[in-house]
């Protein structure tokens, strides 16, 4: 009778830990496939704002600085998305956020240079070229806030009791690095300068 105990409380404990297992893996599925649709979006803000730049060269002939320094930040946020792709380590995750947010940081200075020149109001290829980054702006918006969503559940579904003591064991990183930067307050830039 003890023995058929132990064999039955073996074979439950082995079905919990499967249960447990399928659940965390698809939790780590689910944030690691929302960050691919980061990558995706952040991909395509990268290309919008160098085809921004392209079209705003022009535009920006005052400030002479500000042109490289956006080539150089969308360089190193391309690389930064590539490194965290690959890794989903909460320290690439990290990087590729400061990266962004230098990124945003270069469009804001931007920003003013375009609105001070008349011409660029009435140029039809730098609006396009802005709407563009507007709708590219938006989209990693909304990718961002679904890859943290995923990212905090993961998160916390590792932390949460059972869970927490067979995560570690069966190869689940204890947490996702969430992606933080400053929504661009530069968005609707189109907008601002058609008014």
């Amino acid at each position: 009778m003890g023995m058929l105990s132990l064999l039955f409380a073996a074979i439950l404990l082995l079905g919990l830990m499967m249960a447990y297992r399928q659940k965390l893996e698809k939790s780590r599925n689910n944030y690691q496939d929302s960050f691919v649709a980061l990558k995706i979006a952040l991909s395509c803000r990268h290309q919008a704002v160098k085809y921004v730049l392209d079209a705003a060269q022009l535009y920006l002939l005052n400030d002479h600085t500000i042109e490289p320094k956006l080539l150089i930040a969308c360089t190193e946020a391309e690389q930064a998305l590539s490194r965290a792709a690959k890794s989903f380590s909460s320290e690439s995750v990290a990087v590729l956020s400061s990266a962004e947010a230098k990124l945003n940081g270069l469009l804001k200075e931007m920003q003013p240079l375009l609105d001070i020149n008349p011409l660029a109001c009435s140029d039809k290829r730098l609006s396009a070229q802005l709407e563009m980054l507007d709708a590219a702006e938006s989209d990693v918006v909304v990718a961002r806030r679904a890859y943290n969503r995923a990212a905090e559940r993961y998160n916390q579904l590792t932390n949460r009791f059972p869970f927490a003591l067979c995560a570690g064991c069966m190869g689940y990183k204890s947490s996702a690095g969430l992606v933080k930067f400053q929504d661009n307050n530069v968005t609707q830039m189109s907008r601002q300068l058609l008014v």
